[in-house]
């Protein structure tokens, strides 16, 4: 099973081209989950004869992996972080491909039910449960909302969440709205790590749609060098820090573009891309710059 604390990779494929890839949350604030997909839906298998290699922190040539959802994975893609929400879980577990398997939840009480099925989902390649923090139908509690800025660890349902999901043999990756990342304090943050929070997954996608791409690295950067500062802190020095765009939120594509390769040049962990439907492999193409 690879390691998903080790979050970007190397993979020579068959064509030669060097191609990395991983995936995200949802969408900000006023954003739902709102794609259904069928537990029925097929993909390809991808699968070299040496199994899938370990995600390395280190890009290594051309691309930061991509995190997308696990029905928008597509073969030229490439090794990827895939993840799936309960209702549409089944399909995940039985995809055969270069991935690494992430389960995306939005309460304590998901997080309570993966780990009563804890033996099942590993065994089916899940390494990591990912807390998707943020309002609206089908989302976050209100009443946990309210705890993402309490110190205690008895509080705070991050915090809660990664001590009983690391307890039971999962990784805990947090995917708060960009306005969360900043307004947390940081001994709210530190909380979350001490739990168990091993890295941190930010949608910026509302951001690169009206704003500059340099301007949007700067808030990226800084966001970044805080959260990898608090980890520090206490103690994580492997702290993983990934940034979601959104496709249909990319109207000004060279501006989306210059974003991505800044991001690469950072470099984060990974590009999460939530999408509306399937995923262009045009768009793909075009932040890798191919």
């Amino acid at each position: 099973m690879v390691n998903f604390k080790a979050f970007a990779i190397l993979v020579i494929v068959a064509t030669g081209v060097f191609i990395v890839a991983l995936s995200s949350l949802a969408a900000d604030d006023q954003e739902q989950q709102i794609i259904t997909v069928s537990d029925a839906a097929q993909l390809p298998s991808f699968i070299d004869d040496s199994g899938v290699e370990p995600l390395s922190s280190q890009p290594s040539g051309d691309h930061l992996p991509l995190m997308i959802r696990w029905s928008n994975w597509r073969p030229e893609f490439g090794p990827s972080y895939v993840y799936a929400r309960e209702r549409d879980l089944s399909g995940m577990l039985a995809l055969d491909a270069p991935v690494e398997k992430m389960l995306m939840v939005t309460s304590y009480a998901e997080v309570q039910r993966a780990v009563e099925r804890a033996n099942e989902l590993q065994a089916a390649g899940i390494t990591t449960i990912g807390f998707n923090s943020e309002n609206g139908t089908g989302m976050t509690p209100g009443n946990e909302m309210q705890t993402l800025n309490s110190p205690d660890p008895e509080v705070n349902v991050v915090a809660r969440a990664a001590k009983l999901a690391t307890g039971n043999g999962f990784e805990m990756m947090w995917g708060p709205v960009r306005r969360t990342v900043d307004s947390l304090s940081d001994e709210a943050v530190r909380t979350m790590i001490s739990a168990g929070v091993s890295g941190l997954a930010m949608q910026e996608q509302k951001f690169i749609e009206t704003q500059g791409a340099d301007s949007r690295l700067t808030a990226v950067m800084r966001s970044r060098d805080r959260y990898l500062r608090l980890a520090r802190e206490v103690g994580v020095d492997d702290f993983t820090f990934h940034v979601q765009i959104m496709h249909q939120r990319c109207p000004n594509m060279p501006n989306c573009v210059t974003f991505v390769e800044g991001l690469e040049d950072i470099p984060v962990d990974s590009i999460a891309i939530w999408s509306n439907g399937p995923i262009p492999v045009d768009f793909v193409k075009a932040i890798r710059m191919e």
